[in-house]
Parts: C-alpha cells; sequence; structure tokens
C-alpha cells in the first residue's frame, strides 16, 4: 500500500530565501571539497603516501570507535 505524502507549499519568499540558502550551503561544500582535497595533496607530499594513508586509517577508526561508545550508551 503506498501512502501519498502531503507537498510542501511555501510561500515565494520563503521558497525562494530557502534556494537562496541551499545555494550558499552547496557553495561552501565545493570550496570544503576543493580545500580538502588540496590539503590531502599536501600532506602527501610531506609525509608520503603510505604515512597518509596510515593516518586515513587511524582517523576513520577512532571515529568509529567513537561512534561505537556513543551507542554503546545509549
Amino acid at each position: 500500500m503506498r501512502r501519498t505524502f502531503p507537498l510542501l507549499r511555501l510561500s515565494p519568499e520563503a521558497a525562494g530565501q530557502l534556494q537562496h540558502d541551499h545555494q550558499r550551503a552547496i557553495q561552501k561544500l565545493h570550496a570544503l571539497e576543493l580545500e580538502h582535497a588540496e590539503f590531502v595533496r599536501q600532506v602527501r607530499a610531506l609525509i608520503g603516501a603510505s604515512a597518509l594513508w596510515q593516518l586515513q586509517t587511524a582517523t576513520r577508526n577512532a571515529v568509529l570507535l567513537d561512534a561505537l561508545k556513543k551507542e554503546a550508551k545509549v
């Protein structure tokens, strides 16, 4: 059985503000992606690719461990 969801109705001003906020968020995300790519390139040049991979793995594992600890508390 499919349920139909009501459409979100916005005033023209609210829709314009939402579109503006969305566009700004997309621009900030794009700038952050460019900065991250350059940061990774510079770190790789400074410490080497294998050390960068180890650092990324350790960081990813630390984030996952923190998420597991938070989940265990709940």
